[in-house]
């Protein structure tokens, strides 16, 4: 196939649509960057806000826990060492045990988590304390205090620790329990310092947090909780158990809801500090501005369908205003400029077609001019050769008809000379082809006869030269046939705004299957094949050149009985305006 069928071939879309798939494209790309930076905000957001304040909160709290456990320590040991401690278990005396009891009051005052604090003496009998008198005496006889006394004994010079479950009143609940023995001069233990944190001071410590908050020790021992103590994952643990399968930060699910967690651990005593970000409220945030994304999504995808079709119509229609004016511009000549409406390069194209199409007019023109003229000149020399066979025949048989042939044969040479236009009247032509057929009845010894029924209105009408002459030459050569009489008749008629001529003969005709290839080839270039009627092919090339269709040349015949040629041309005057 070659490059031209295949550009024919090739499906074409319509502009229109072109134009609404590249805008909804380019809206498209629009929307999916909208959501790509609505992603990417929330994502930066969730590590923004979740991700680095939960950590941030996490290392505060660690940092803050492991200074007063490590304070606690060292007031323990101090504390267990001072001599009014000492003075106080050894004696049990009351104004020992109240410089004890300032002491005490002193050091847990000095710290941010506050403790209530119970020195007992070896018969587990409170000495000093900070609690009431009724947590008093259920603290120092709960099963807590009994068994941390027992491990004091055992460990006189350590520090022990421990979640504190003494079921002391909600108003002094405890958290955590640092326990020490006071030793007498001995090292054994003669009595028992026990500093309780207090809930209340883990409250504060986290109350400017804004994650929730959980503190166990390594055995998964509840110390202090912001949750629901209840939320246990697996339903499996004791009241004051809280296990999280956690090794590393991540996201993990609590009672249904999710949470951001990080994982620290404060002191020396690897206590386990969990900080847990809700993720509630982003994935509702989320689930909330994603559906209202999708709502102005689809509102949006109606405003960009409708703006798509005003958009492509709009500009379709400055399209069909640029075609329809170059489709009159070929058919009419076109107006010099676009509507107002139509955009500034549209009128440049538009200008340029029609600059195009004048020079491209001029040289058809041109070429049309060339081609007539050069089947004009194709007329002279075929005429010539027949004329000049009569003449030589002439000169031997009838050298005084020869001579006058000769003179008429001058006239046509000073016609064909004279008149170089492609032109003439219409007069002027009749005469040339008499002239013509008196040269031709001299020729085949009176034979022919010929008639002219021509209006004499009609005679000042202009035609192609050569008109007529190779059409009667047509009817002479293929039509007469020797022994017989040929007759010729010329007829012209006006019909509307076409001037028609028909010239019949009756001689031999033309068989149906040569008139058909003959009609055929004035559709096509001239070939051997149609040689012999190169006349009646010159005359259609000159009149589709000079007029274009409808014009040209209508061939019937019968063979046997004649031929009828009719020639037909648009009606011109002299002056070149419609009669």
């Amino acid at each position: 196939m070659t490059p031209g069928k295949r550009g024919t071939a090739m499906h074409r879309e319509p502009f229109q649509n072109q134009l609404r798939r590249s805008f909804i494209g380019y809206v498209a790309t629009i929307l999916a960057l909208i959501l790509l930076l609505y992603l990417g905000g929330f994502a930066l957001n969730f590590f923004a806000v979740v991700v680095r304040g939960c950590r941030r909160d996490n290392q505060e709290l660690e940092t803050v826990l492991t200074q007063q456990l490590a304070a606690y320590d060292r007031g323990a040991e101090e504390l267990t060492g001072a001599d009014a401690l000492r003075r106080a278990v050894g004696s049990g005396d009351r104004g020992e045990c109240l410089e004890a009891n300032r002491l005490l009051y002193d050091f847990t005052n000095q710290q941010k988590l506050r403790a209530y604090f119970v020195l007992l003496g070896a018969d587990m009998q409170v000495l000093s304390s900070n609690f009431s008198a009724h947590n008093q005496s259920i603290f120092s006889s709960s099963a807590f205090a009994a068994g941390a006394a027992t491990r004091m004994k055992q460990e006189p010079a350590a520090t022990l620790r421990y979640v504190c479950t003494a079921p002391v009143s909600s108003e002094q609940a405890c958290a955590y329990t640092l326990c020490r023995a006071v030793p007498d001069e001995t090292g054994a233990a003669a009595g028992y310092l026990l500093l309780n944190l207090r809930q209340e001071g883990f409250r504060d410590a986290v109350r400017d947090t804004d994650s929730e908050v959980l503190l166990t020790d390594r055995y998964d021992n509840l110390i202090y909780t912001t949750l629901d103590p209840r939320e246990d994952p697996q339903d499996k643990q004791p009241s004051n158990k809280f296990s999280l399968s956690l090794e590393d930060d991540g996201i993990l699910s609590l009672d249904g809801s999710r949470y951001y967690a990080v994982c620290g651990a404060v002191g020396p005593q690897a206590l386990r500090l969990y900080t847990l970000t809700s993720l509630d409220m982003q994935l509702r945030m989320l689930l909330y501005s994603g559906g209202l994304f999708i709502v102005l999504l689809l509102l949006l995808t109606g405003v960009v369908v409708a703006m798509t079709k005003a958009f492509t119509r709009q500009n379709a229609m400055e399209l069909g205003e640029l075609t329809a004016a170059v489709e009159d511009l070929s058919k009419n000549g076109g107006a010099e400029a676009l509507p107002p409406q139509c955009s500034e390069e549209s009128q440049a194209l538009y200008t340029r077609f029609r600059e195009l199409i004048a020079h491209n007019d001029e040289l058809l023109n041109r070429r049309r001019q060339m081609e007539i003229k050069h089947l004009e000149e194709q007329f002279n020399p075929h005429f010539v050769y027949n004329v000049m066979e009569t003449v030589r025949y002439q000169i031997s048989e009838d050298p005084e008809t020869a001579s006058e042939m000769l003179l008429s044969f001058a006239s046509l040479m000073r016609y064909s000379v004279n008149y170089g236009h492609t032109k003439v009247l219409l007069e002027t032509d009749v005469e040339y082809v008499n002239d013509y057929l008196l040269l031709q009845k001299a020729r085949y010894n009176n034979c022919l006869l010929y008639d002219f029924d021509i209006p004499e209105e009609l005679l000042e009408c202009r035609v192609p030269k050569l008109l007529l002459q190779p059409v009667i030459e047509n009817s002479i050569v293929h039509g007469y046939r020797a022994g017989r009489t040929l007759s010729i008749r010329v007829q012209a008629e006006h019909r509307d705004d076409t001037l028609r001529f028909i010239v019949t003969d009756d001689g031999t005709g033309i068989p149906a299957g040569r008139l058909a290839e003959l009609r055929e080839s004035f559709e096509h270039d001239l070939t051997n094949e149609y040689a012999a009627h190169v006349g009646l092919y010159n005359i259609q090339k000159v009149i589709r050149l000079t007029y274009g269709a409808p014009y040209g040349v209508q061939i019937e015949s019968t063979e046997g009985q004649g031929t009828a040629v009719t020639l037909t041309i648009p009606y011109e005057v002299e002056e070149n305006e419609g009669c």
